[in-house]
């Protein structure tokens, strides 16, 4: 199974790198595969990492300077194409929603995407209940609090196989025909 890392990058230290680099180590014991968004890079990304300057450091300065036309174009045409792609690949999403999270809007663009498509979106939070969206809590198949929690419930593949059928029938039955061309 595959699972894309979703949680807060633009407001976290180091992108979020650490937990997703913990949690890669320890969903690949369970013979799952990981696709971690930090590690997912274009040749634009790419090109300004060689150059010593990151690209999320490169949007910051954009944002400051007022530069908001180049800001849309780099995130429509890298950081958008890749997270979806990458959902769109995934058979379930983890989302890490904690400060760096609701700070930011990508994670909760992720979760949507993912409940659109029929992918299992599998909450870790620690926050009480009533500091989560409940638009969020629309979206997940699984709340969590704590990641021991939700690799316990991985480990049975047959849990993500039916949350996946689940998922699928939750987003017809929802959203129907409205994303029919």
């Amino acid at each position: 199974m595959k699972f894309y890392l979703s949680g807060g990058m633009e407001f976290k230290k180091h992108l979020g790198g650490p937990w997703r680099g913990w949690f890669t180590a320890k969903v690949e014991e369970l013979r799952h595969d990981p696709i971690n968004p930090v590690t997912l890079e274009s040749a634009e990304d790419t090109e300004d990492r060689e150059k010593g300057f990151p690209l999320q450091e490169r949007l910051s300065i954009l944002k400051v300077e007022g530069e908001l036309t180049e800001v849309r174009k780099i995130v429509r045409d890298s950081l958008f194409r890749k997270d979806m792609w990458a959902i769109q690949l995934a058979d379930a999403i983890v989302v890490l929603y904690d400060e760096s999270a609701q700070k930011g809007a990508g994670t909760l663009s992720e979760a949507w995407e993912a409940f659109r498509e029929g992918v299992p979106v599998y909450l870790v939070t620690d926050f009480d209940m009533k500091d989560v969206p409940t638009w969020l809590i629309g979206e997940t198949t699984k709340i969590f609090s704590d990641f021991e929690g939700l690799l316990e419930y991985i480990s049975d593949h047959s849990f993500v196989i039916r949350d996946q059928m689940d998922a699928k029938r939750i987003a017809a039955e929802c959203l129907g025909s409205i994303y029919e061309g």
